[in-house]
């Protein structure tokens, strides 16, 4: 069976150990301990000090009001150092963190509209940066496929809500298509969009520009292919919660799964557009329309129409 790709989720890498968790209660304990030490140490020196047994009351002011004070700076601090640690962490940094983190291998944020008289520029997202900041380890290597794909995305970057730019790339070569020395670029725009013919010819330029591509080798920019589908649910619910809103949150799960598979040699099974459905209060899923889309590393998911109807058991 032909690969098909997922999308990486960088945000679900485990944090790094050096990343502390932070809670109220940890310094309270902390507070009330150090504090008891220390009196213990005044008592020493001064007898005449009573006797410090009420720093586990909640009601003793000085317990409640100190600790308080004491979790809330430490916390301020702690967290301080979380933030400097994940301004060094590719996966973990943000804004301007993050370009001056990308800036070690030379790249550098771009704009993806410029500014008008009337609105602001629109930058490159986070997540399109540290994607082409990755890509940049290999390349310098004229040729390979994550050089292309990196030519491609610094060409056409993508904007923060993804409504602009590149959506998904992928390169085709000879153990895909069966032809020496042919490469294939396959695109599709945000969203499953086709691109346009100026944003096509704009990424054939860059991946074909003679310090990218090997001289003896044949590099074409193809869009990908629409496999269009729609989802035609019937959704079971038990009486007692409002018919519309569980619909609704259905229709925004099966939407978030059908995004999610929009990538160039995406997989449907079946039964994955129904299994997207369920949720809080939903009992049954009934398919009125299966939809199977096999992998192909030419062609791209596409759901067009949601369509889901409410049947309230009796």
């Amino acid at each position: 069976m032909t690969y098909a790709p997922t999308t990486i989720d960088l945000t679900r890498i485990a944090p790094p150990a050096v990343i502390e968790g932070l809670t109220h209660e940890r310094f309270r304990q902390e507070f009330i301990f150090r504090f008891g030490e220390q009196w213990d140490v005044e008592r020493g020196i001064d007898p005449s000090l009573p006797v410090w047994d009420v720093g586990g009351l909640e009601a003793n002011p000085a317990a409640r009001v100190g600790a308080r004070a004491f979790s809330y700076i430490r916390l301020l601090d702690h967290q301080r150092v979380n933030d400097a640690i994940k301004a060094l962490l590719a996966p973990l940094a943000t804004g301007s963190d993050l370009d001056n983190l990308v800036a070690r291998q030379n790249v550098q944020r771009l704009v993806v509209r410029a500014a008008t008289a009337d609105a602001p520029a629109v930058m490159e997202s986070d997540a399109a940066l540290l994607r082409r900041y990755l890509l940049s380890f290999d390349m310098a290597s004229a040729g390979s496929a994550d050089r292309y794909l990196y030519e491609a995305n610094k060409v056409w970057p993508q904007s923060e809500d993804k409504t602009l730019g590149l959506w998904d790339a992928r390169v085709n070569g000879f153990d895909v298509h069966g032809r020496r020395g042919d490469t294939d670029v396959v695109i599709i725009g945000p969203f499953g969009r086709l691109p346009t013919s100026e944003e096509r010819a704009a990424v054939s330029a860059a991946v074909r520009s003679p310090h990218v591509k090997p001289e003896a080798v044949s590099v074409a920019v193809l869009n990908a292919t629409r496999a269009e589908y729609e989802a035609n649910l019937v959704i079971e619910i038990a009486p007692g919660p409002d018919a519309s809103v569980v619909q609704a949150e259905a229709v925004a799960r099966v939407r978030a799964a059908g995004i999610e598979r929009t990538l160039i040699g995406g997989e449907v099974p079946d039964d994955f557009i129904p299994g997207a459905a369920y949720g809080p209060n939903v009992i049954k899923v009934r398919d009125l329309s299966p939809v199977v889309i096999e992998p192909d590393p030419y062609t791209v998911p596409v759901l067009t129409n949601i369509n889901i109807t409410v049947e309230v058991r009796g």
